[in-house]
């Protein structure tokens, strides 16, 4: 009988297996990414509990909206916001140039934008108040000392300097890392089938490159968005003493308030939720339920940029010195103020000092949170590909039932600010049985970090499999390849750089998390950039200065490896 015929009752089965199969798989993802937004949307409705005794009603939700302070902090949120569109057109344009244009210095280029993406944003941020502090800051000093001001010009605390800070350090090498591996594997035989039909570069950009790639364009403008309405660390330090509150640093004054109003905090959460509901329904409206153009067919390809123009060398002028202003400066003045007797003063007398650098390798931490970094980080990043690309496939080409909705609980753990995604998954922990042996332990942190990087590393890797041509796949399941080897020879290799870049995204990113493990670790789980928060509390500036040098260091370190394990072994466009 022909292996190809299937009997009545095999095919009547297979939509109860499509619909079992996806029930399933839903079920499993939402234990771990609904589950912490439906206590957390319990939890807003939640007025008082007394014993077993729990009351539900709408005063949370009246503290919110009768509360001037809060109509402020949404505003500033959205404001914040518009760095998303701005850091994207800016970063499509040098991903382009990387791709299509042989610019000088592209590797250079690679590697400073992926830098910059991975320093973690504390201490680079202290970098910038060293430079714009009104009082104190070198810039402001500098310009006063040769006359051209008379007082400062400069604010590290203000919209402006929250905004830069985001751009050049997060949004912008963001975009341009996620960018480049889609724009890697288009096809140049599009361009050069525009360029025969005599359009220019102008043309053919928007008329071509731009709708092919509008999936992962308009993917990265989504996330962009939701990181910018979710933004905590940078806001909390520069906009605090400015009084620039935005979601999340007001989420994080409920929580801290005394005693804590975690309903309004709750409430409050369960509102950015409910915006970034409407914001992942227009992403899925404008995409068309998500299917994306297919820019790697089953013929030969090229993937070389294009010639090199006269302009190149004034673009790669323009990037080094962005790249400059934007993280080598910050990153000198803090590591200088790493050797100074007192935190931000250069210039007094007997400023110099190694004392902070041997306390830090003299305490008892360091030893235990440099190598919890590496474990979490490590763990979080090796099983995240595994998990991430296998939800891709579903989602893109699965034929499971309930991808929509499948697609929705992957967005969730984005719409749950980290520091209440800490604390769902503690409370969690520790009213589930099984879960409480986590409990302040190394996995507690894992776990906690696969479930919030889930967003990125699914949606990126979805598109990546998206751009695949579906012939590929039928042709070998017409050879008789089963799922694993098409997945394992054909899917994996074809999506070989977003996973590098998934890999090294979500290891970094795991590396210095604060707002979503600092309530989940415990004393003998802590990490370095958990040990950084701790130092700031103690008020050892200049000790939690080093930390954050040691960290950018072995950041840099981690990213050079890495890349060059991607070129090696050919996980990176050649």
């Amino acid at each position: 009988m022909d292996s190809n015929l299937r009997s009545p009752e095999r095919v009547a089965r297979r939509p109860l297996g499509r619909v079992g199969g996806g029930l399933a798989l839903m079920l499993v993802v939402g234990a771990f990414t609904a589950a912490p937004t439906l206590f957390l949307l319990l939890g807003a409705f939640e007025v008082s509990s007394q014993g077993e005794s729990i009351r539900f009603g709408l005063d949370n939700w009246r503290s919110i909206f009768t509360d001037a302070s809060v109509a402020r902090a949404v505003g500033y949120s959205f404001l914040m916001a518009l760095r998303a569109p701005i850091g994207l057109t800016i970063a499509f344009v040098i991903s382009w140039m990387l791709v299509r244009i042989e610019i000088p210095g592209r590797r250079f280029i690679e590697y400073g934008l992926w830098f910059a993406f991975f320093l973690p944003t504390l201490p680079l941020t202290v970098g910038w108040i060293l430079l714009l502090d009104p009082n104190y800051g070198l810039l402001n000093a500098l310009i006063q000392d040769i006359g051209l001001a008379s007082g400062p010009i400069f604010s590290a605390y203000s919209v402006g300097s929250i905004m830069w800070v985001h751009l050049s350090l997060t949004v912008i090498p963001i975009n341009v890392i996620l960018l480049t591996p889609a724009l890697a594997q288009m096809d140049a035989a599009f361009d050069e089938a525009a360029t025969m039909s005599g359009a220019g570069r102008l043309r053919t950009l928007t008329r071509i490159t731009l709708p092919l790639l509008a999936p992962a364009i308009f993917t990265c403008f989504i996330l962009g968005l939701i990181k910018a309405l979710e933004a905590f660390e940078v806001e909390q330090v520069l906009g605090t003493p400015a009084k620039i509150n935005v979601f999340a640093t007001k989420i994080y004054d409920f929580v801290h308030w005394d005693p804590p109003r975690l309903g309004e905090a709750m409430a409050l959460s369960a509102l950015l939720l409910a915006i970034l509901l409407v914001i992942t329904l227009i992403y899925r409206l404008v995409l068309k339920g998500g299917e994306g153009h297919a820019t790697i067919s089953g013929k030969t390809s090229r993937l070389r940029a294009a010639t090199r123009p006269r302009w190149a060398w004034a673009a790669t002028t323009a990037i080094a010195l962005y790249m400059a202003v934007a993280v080598v400066v910050p990153v000198i003045v803090l590591t200088l103020g790493t050797f100074t007797r007192l935190f931000g003063f250069f210039f007094m007398k007997n400023t110099w000092t190694t004392k902070h650098w041997v306390a830090i390798f003299e305490d008892d931490r360091f030893a235990g949170a440099f190598a919890n970094s590496f474990i979490v980080s490590g763990a979080t990043a090796l099983i995240g590909v595994i998990v991430y690309s296998m939800l891709a496939w579903v989602l893109a080409r699965g034929p499971l039932w309930g991808r929509q909705t499948l697609n929705l609980l992957t967005w969730l753990p984005w719409a749950v600010p980290g520091i209440l995604l800490g604390l769902s998954m503690l409370v969690l922990i520790l009213h589930i049985p099984g879960l409480s042996l986590l409990h302040s332990s190394v996995a507690a942190l894992i776990l906690v970090l696969l479930v919030k990087e889930t967003p990125l590393g699914v949606q990126m890797l979805k598109t990546a499999i998206q751009q695949i041509a579906r012939e590929l796949e039928e042709a070998a399941r017409m050879s008789g390849a089963s799922f694993a080897t098409i997945f394992r020879r054909i899917v994996l290799p074809l999506i070989a750089p977003m996973l590098g870049s998934v890999f090294l995204l979500s290891f970094v990113a795991s590396f210095r998390d604060i707002s979503a493990t600092i309530l989940l670790a415990g004393p003998n789980s802590q990490t370095m950039a958990l040990m950084m928060i701790e130092l700031g509390e103690e008020g050892r500036f200049e000790s939690m200065a080093v930390v954050g040098v040691i960290l950018s260091f072995v950041v840099f370190a981690m990213t050079v490896l890495i890349r060059a394990l991607q070129e090696r072994t050919g996980l990176k466009r050649q």
